[in-house]
């Protein structure tokens, strides 16, 4: 009797490990972006903005935007005119009229870019997103703090 339980147990544990080895081969890498690094900085009237990004998922994806959160700024966030990237990029999309950073798995950039119609409050934290294709939708990174310089 304690053996037909054991061995049951022993079964079950077998197919579920199986099962986790096997999931991650059988479904295919889905982007996953992270912010390493952020700055902001105050340049006259207006703001410098530096991110960079890697790309953890294993698939290739595109940046469609920036944005800054804070208590002084809308729910949605403000949007960075994004100017350049920097580092190893899988090149650029040009999706309506405008060229936007492509990522390719396991690859990080710089991006910058631009506020200038907004006022930052020095000391206050903001946090910052990128939003990125993955699949047909837009996805949010996770915000990552930063306050003005």
């Amino acid at each position: 009797m304690v053996v037909a339980v054991l061995l049951t147990v022993i079964g079950i544990a077998a197919v579920l490990m199986f099962w986790g080895m096997m999931s991650g081969i059988i479904s295919p890498p889905q982007p996953k972006v992270v912010i390493e690094k952020a700055t902001i900085t105050k340049i006259g009237q207006i703001y410098d903005v530096s991110i960079t990004v890697r790309e953890i998922g294993g698939a290739s994806t595109i940046i469609e935007e920036a944005r800054i959160f804070g208590p002084d700024l809308e729910n949605q966030g403000v949007s960075i005119t994004i100017t350049s990237t920097q580092g190893s990029t899988g090149g650029q999309s040009s999706t309506g009229g405008q060229s936007k950073p492509v990522l390719s798995p396991g690859s990080s950039i710089t991006i910058t870019g631009t506020l200038s119609d907004k006022q930052l409050q020095p000391g206050v934290t903001y946090y910052v997103a990128v939003y990125y294709k993955k699949g047909d939708i837009k996805e949010r990174s996770d915000l990552y703090p930063v306050t003005v310089r």
